[in-house]
């Protein structure tokens, strides 16, 4: 038994290694660590909601009420709030690579080791960590409202709410992303 486990160790040596060679250890690799792990408490409450609803949490479950105050349909109404809170997941998926891409070509460009970016460097990077950490930070909050919904639903209360603010901050981390590539942009060029 304790060899199978050692070979597991050595896989996820492997990778780490990996890891370290194309992110570093320093402020790019933290930056795109805090980012996965939010990703992954999303999908973790996200699949937590699913499975309250196909176990037969009624109470969470059904399409959701009317538009907004304006009129408007919102998208958290135009289906289940579950379904847009679990669709949040793959746009997730997708920023991953973003967090990726953009922390792999940072590191390759400027490496840094600590979690201070040296003034040349910062020069060059400009926005890019604060960037990096305020859509950790978003999807933080999309956690934060999913875990609202997760906790409202069973109580009788709508998620609407709950959903329609797991878009919102998906959007806005989102929108970081799409600017810190824009750094990445003018860093590649020069």
């Amino acid at each position: 038994m304790k060899r199978f486990f050692s070979g597991l160790r050595k896989k996820a040596t492997t990778a780490a290694v990996k890891d370290d060679d194309r992110f570093g250890t320093g402020l790019w690799r933290h930056n795109r660590d805090r980012f996965i792990r939010a990703v992954d408490r999303y999908y973790t409450t996200a699949v937590a909601l699913h499975e309250s609803r196909d176990s037969g949490g009624s109470a969470i479950s059904g399409a959701a009420s009317a538009g907004s105050s304006d009129g408007s349909a919102t998208a958290a109404s135009a289906k289940d709030p579950i379904d847009v809170i679990v669709d949040g997941t793959h746009r997730l998926n997708a920023l991953v690579d973003v967090v990726d891409d953009l922390t792999a070509t940072l590191h390759s460009r400027h490496p840094v080791t600590g979690q201070v970016v040296p003034g040349p460097a910062r020069q060059a990077v400009g926005d890019a960590p604060e960037l990096l950490t305020k859509a950790s930070s978003k999807v933080g909050e999309a956690v934060l409202a999913a875990s609202m919904a997760r906790s409202d639903g069973p109580s009788g209360r709508s998620i609407d709410s709950s959903a329609e603010a797991t878009v919102r901050f998906i959007t806005d981390a989102e929108e970081l992303l799409g600017r810190a590539r824009e750094i990445l942009a003018r860093v590649e060029a020069s």
